[in-house]
């Protein structure tokens, strides 16, 4: 069986601002990804600038901080996640949806809101985005209820936990 792979990093690629997320939303993470098999390997799709895009499943090796949910798919669920991997890869990335996730973070709904119509995310995604949108794509319920432009990392990472033990999957 395969599985969908919530990914949950900290790469070294920018201290500051990893501090700074992880400070900010009391978390080891600073970013988001997701794997999965497509074509007979494993890959990594993530939101980073200039958008998002494939990687190699080895991209986070020697990160300071990782960890995985993966999550048991069926092949029609790797389908799915394909097939929205694919529609988003190439999508502009947003450090706006970052803004947004944070305000949401630190002030709440209001707050988050008034920053969503000062941003023009309406063409962007950032990395807990982007990893909410795939997970749906297996799981139309995973985050449910929940704006994928206002989770951040560690709210993306805990509502992963709670999914996984939802389906009875030991992280």
């Amino acid at each position: 069986m395969s599985t969908l792979d919530l990914i949950y990093v900290t790469t070294g690629r920018h201290p500051e601002l990893e501090t700074l997320i992880c400070k900010t939303t009391n978390s080891a993470f600073s970013h988001a990804a997701v794997g999965f098999e497509l074509d007979g390997r494993q890959v990594i799709v993530e939101a980073v600038r200039p958008a998002i895009r494939f990687a190699p499943a080895g991209e986070f090796d020697g990160a300071p901080a990782l960890q995985v949910i993966s999550l048991p798919i069926t092949e029609d669920q790797r389908q799915a996640v394909v097939a929205k991997a694919l529609e988003l890869v190439g999508k502009p990335y947003g450090v706006d949806d970052c803004i947004i996730g944070g305000v949401h973070d630190l002030l709440g709904d209001t707050a988050a809101g008034l920053a969503d119509r000062l941003l023009d995310n309406s063409n962007t995604l950032d990395c807990s985005a982007t990893q909410v949108e795939i997970a749906r794509a297996a799981f139309p319920d995973f985050a449910s209820g929940a704006d994928a432009s206002t989770i951040t990392p560690e709210q993306a990472r805990q509502i992963a936990l709670e999914y996984a033990e939802h389906l009875g999957v030991a992280v």
